[in-house]
């Protein structure tokens, strides 16, 4: 033990010979310098909003939905704009308002096309000739009745373009594939400016250029918002903790110019920051202040010991800076296994904040013992250990933790056994609009349309000839598409469906002078082939290759209808996709689109994160395994940040939380987090054993000596990612939900379960 002892001591005497106030001004000018450098890269940030990063780059359906993309052009570049009027929009006035709004918008930059009943003709092939027929005229009153008779006996264009009950009616914009958001944004807002001044009341909007435009802007000024209460909680706290300005002053500075740092190094590598990485500052910001608090409470331990601020700081690097160094690796290693995600935010979201943790760490040994030589002595740094107000409320909870050292454990065990209960009702799940608060106007606007026009969510399927020389417009494969169809319609809801064999019906009709009862395929090939020659004329040369390629070989079947989530959507997917088994045997039926592919990756990256964790237990386990060379120890340590896991699945369970990308994401950032009051307390106990103390003495030392900064360093965590419960979006909610309560669960066990562990666990050996 004296060779142990001498060999500590002198570890101590070389670091606080460097700790000098000469050197703290050099480290001072040379972070000053840094922090300029990563603070002028700051001019040059910019924000990435392209939500198709989010998909995975080595998923065989995205280069599938690519190609599906080439031929047929995008399937989310529209903005659907409708509008109420009551009695029935079948009113003269108001329809040519809303004539005039379409003519208006069509005109915009990056509008290609605006669909409106009023604008389309039904197609008549008469002996004298094609006669056009619009199917809206806005000319005289005497054509309302019967155009709206017309509408209403053919499904397909009332469907498209009336609410059922005739109170609405619905444009469609088609905008230029692939602009920018800046572009998307403008257009927003002409737009925008145009509708508020067609004088036609009770518009609503909804479609990818809409959605993203709100989205975004308030995004943004939630993140703001947030930030400054994480900052404003964190103060507080601070100051009821240290009871000085310079308490709170010194910390704050040190986690801000790491948030600074790790800012300007995403913009020095040239990685704009995405919906995801915005989210990076306030994490940041409230993770980095761990190393800080840890760092002080055992620097005032020190003080108060009668240590200079010298010998304090030299105390707490040799005793603290292993324990800290080993939390920042751990809590990078539960970022950086998002790594793991074929989804590239997702990727750069763990990679980002990983790197972030370690510069908080960096920083919290550089500038904060430089601050520290440099400003006075705190004043809560002269009262005793015995005086200060943690210390008692310490001593009686380790107090009734051994008294009930019998019962804690089985209280842990029911609890893992209703925990149990509730992850077995979690369910993979995602709704498209799930992030926007119930009440937001903008996503009312979306249930509106779902209830009015069928829905905005998209649905679309590839159609592909399997025989060599088939093609689409066979009329076996015409028939196989429409029996597809009457099933989507059916399972799926999908209203406004457009496909070859709604084309062929259509011209049917048309050379049948319009008769409704001619909706139908043609009973032989020759028709088929005859009807087909008049395509191009009929339809559009544009509109028929959005449809189909000019070989006939693929062909798209297209729709809209209600968002009922990712879960809903894949048992259905199943039992369409038994359907076309038995029923498809000249086309392939390949069910794609955006809505189809978040719904999918949602799936399988769920997966991929729930597996991030499995693999970040590993490389805990096995850095606890290389310090305390013990597995038992090892096996300690991970217990009490696996209890909280569980027992947070199963809340998510009954609270009807689906697990999903945003909610599978927080398991690996808490378990990163929490797992850094464990790795303090067992640093501490090995010191304490290292010493010669007994086990039950070390133990007692580490609990009163760790305790009130693992209290203090939660309690800081938790107000700061709790301020996310305020936010209106669902998954920064949540975020801010489960991760506060699963560190709470965390700091729970492991101060009343971990003190038992290692007691019952390591008695036997003696020390560790």
């Amino acid at each position: 033990m004296i060779d142990h002892d001498l060999l500590m001591d002198n570890l101590t005497e070389r670091i606080e010979r460097l700790l000098t106030r000469r050197n703290a001004r050099i480290t001072l000018v040379i972070l000053m310098l840094c922090t300029l450098g990563f603070g002028f890269a700051l001019r040059n940030v910019r924000m990435d909003h392209d939500f198709e990063n989010f998909f995975p780059t080595d998923d065989p359906e995205l280069d599938r939905y690519l190609e599906f993309r080439k031929r047929f052009g995008n399937d989310n570049d529209f903005l659907l704009v409708a509008a109420e009027h009551r009695p029935s929009v079948f009113d003269l006035t108001f329809l040519r308002k809303f004539d005039s709004l379409a003519q208006k918008l069509g005109d915009l930059p990056d509008v290609i096309s605006v669909t409106t009943p009023t604008d389309l003709d039904d197609p008549r092939v008469t002996p004298f000739g094609v006669f056009r027929i619009p199917w809206l005229r806005t000319t005289a009153d005497t054509t309302l009745l019967a155009d709206s008779t017309r509408i209403w006996q053919d499904d397909r264009v009332r469907s498209a373009f009336f609410a059922p009950d005739a109170k609405a009616i619905m444009m469609v914009v088609q905008t230029a594939p692939g602009i920018s958001k800046v572009r998307s944004d403008e257009l927003m807002e002409r737009v925008q400016d145009q509708v508020d001044n067609s004088g036609v009341a009770g518009i609503r909007m909804g479609g990818r250029i809409h959605g993203q435009f709100w989205y975004i802007q308030k995004m943004l000024k939630e993140l703001l918002l947030f930030f400054s209460i994480s900052v404003l909680l964190l103060t507080v706290f601070l100051y009821v903790g240290f009871r000085t300005a310079w308490g709170v002053l010194v910390p704050i500075g040190v986690v801000g110019l790491s948030v600074l740092w790790q800012v300007g190094m995403v913009t020095l590598l040239g990685k704009p920051l995405s919906i995801l990485t915005m989210l990076l500052p306030t994490i940041l910001f409230v993770v980095g202040m761990s190393d800080v608090v840890h760092l002080l409470e055992r620097y005032i331990e020190g003080l108060r010991a009668g240590l200079t601020k010298n010998r304090a700081l030299a105390v707490t690097y040799r005793e603290v800076g292993m324990a800290t160094f080993l939390t920042s690796v751990t809590t990078a290693i539960g970022f950086a296994t998002l790594m793991t995600s074929s989804i590239m935010p997702i990727r750069e979201f763990g990679t980002f904040t990983a790197l972030g943790v370690i510069l908080a760490f960096l920083l919290a040994f550089t500038l904060l013992p430089a601050v520290l030589l440099l400003v006075p002595t705190p004043v809560q740094a002269k009262s005793t250990e015995n005086e200060a107000s943690w210390y008692p409320l310490l001593h009686r909870l380790l107090r009734w933790v051994l008294h009930n050292r019998r019962r804690i454990p089985w209280y842990f065990a029911a609890l893992l056994v209703v925990g149990a209960f509730g992850m077995a009702q979690l369910k993979v799940n995602n709704f498209l609009l799930e992030d926007w608060p119930e009440d937001d106007p903008q996503k009312q606007d979306y249930y509106w349309f779902e209830d009015h026009f069928g829905g905005v969510r998209g649905f679309e399927m590839e159609l592909r000839a399997t025989s060599k020389d088939g093609t689409i417009w066979d009329l076996a494969a015409l028939r196989e598409i429409e029996a597809v169809e009457s099933s989507v319609h059916d399972q799926y809801g999908v209203e406004a469906i457009l496909s070859p064999a709604t084309l062929v019906k259509a011209l049917n009709k048309a050379f049948n002078g319009g008769d409704t009862a001619f909706y139908t395929l043609p009973d032989d090939q020759p028709t088929v082939d005859r009807l087909l020659k008049h395509a191009k004329l009929f339809a559009g040369q544009n509109a028929l290759n959005t449809l189909v390629t000019p070989d006939g070989r693929h062909a798209r079947l297209t729709g809209r209808m209600h968002d009922e989530g990712g879960y809903i959507h894949a048992q259905r997917n199943e039992e369409l996709d038994v359907f076309i088994q038995a029923n498809a045997k000249t086309v392939a039926f390949e069910q794609t689109g955006m809505a189809y592919l978040i719904d999918r990756n949602n799936l399988k990256l769920s997966g991929q994160l729930i597996g991030g964790l499995g693999l970040a237990l590993l490389m805990i386990g096995g850095i606890m395994a290389w310090v305390f060379r013990d597995l038992r120890m090892t096996v300690i340590s991970l217990i009490p940040n696996i209890v909280p896991l569980i027992l947070i699945a199963g809340l998510m369970g009954y609270m009807g939380i689906d697990l999903k990308v945003s909610t599978a994401i927080i398991f690996t950032i808490a378990f990163g987090i929490a797992v850094d009051d464990t790795i303090h307390l067992l640093s501490k106990l090995k010191i304490e054993l290292d010493k010669g103390k007994s086990l039950p003495y070390a133990m007692k030392r580490s609990f009163l000596s760790t305790g009130k900064a693992v209290l203090v360093t939660t309690i800081m965590l938790c107000s700061g990612f709790v301020a996310l419960i305020f936010s209106d979006f669902g998954s920064v909610f949540n975020m801010g939900l489960l991760v506060s309560i699963t560190l709470l669960l965390a700091v729970i066990t492991d101060l009343l379960l971990l003190p038992l562990l290692v007691l019952y666990g390591v008695r036997r050996k003696g020390r560790s």
